[in-house]
């Protein structure tokens, strides 16, 4: 199924937004942290699905973008292990809000996460490099930012950086929504279409 421009511009948007959601929501999930109580815990709920449910529409739209309009699936595999890890660690994020023991577990997990999620945007960015053809002048500008990403989280107190750089990629990943809704779709796309 070929993917639109209205999704396309849909999913640049909210890239951009989920970049500029990224820093702040870390910085107010530490903050609420601190204050604990039901209404912090709530507000930490609530960050976390709506970021876990930017990253499932953004990474989705990739996959989709790069199925249908390069016929590229060497991706396919991190992308799926991205979105499993993403729910996986949103659900126990989310389960341990109410559970002490598990809120303690969470801090080893997440660290665990980081070199996770660090190796697998390295593995992911490095595979994406073989695309044939530039990703509409933004392929290497993207892989670049997410292996840099992926660097910083596997040394764990680089992290930050690895949020920004991850900020950066959602940025540049943004454009290359926009970019691809202004271009029309191959021949193959077009051809590949179901007539409804």
């Amino acid at each position: 199924m070929p993917i639109t421009k209205g999704q396309l511009n849909l999913a640049g948007w909210l890239s951009i937004a989920n970049a500029l959601f990224a820093i702040p929501s870390i910085a107010m999930s530490w903050f609420l942290e601190t204050i604990g109580g039901s209404g912090a815990k709530l507000s930490q709920a609530m960050l976390t699905v709506v970021g876990l449910g930017l990253f499932l529409y953004i990474i989705s739209s990739l996959r989709k973008l790069l199925n249908s309009r390069f016929q590229f699936h060497d991706v396919d595999i991190y992308i799926s292990l991205l979105i499993w890890g993403n729910v996986i660690l949103a659900a126990l994020s989310l389960l341990s809000l109410g559970n002490r023991e598990l809120e303690q577990a969470m801090g080893i997990l997440s660290i665990m996460a980081f070199i996770f999620f660090g190796i697998l945007s390295i593995m992911f960015a490095t595979r994406l490099l073989r695309l044939p053809g530039n990703l509409y002048g933004l392929l290497k500008p993207f892989c670049y930012a997410n292996i840099l990403s992926g660097i910083c989280f596997l040394t764990i107190f680089l992290s930050p950086v690895g949020v920004i750089a991850g900020a950066v990629a959602d940025v540049i990943l943004g454009v290359i929504f926009f970019r691809a809704a202004e271009q029309p779709p191959p021949l193959e796309e077009i051809l590949s279409t179901p007539i409804e």
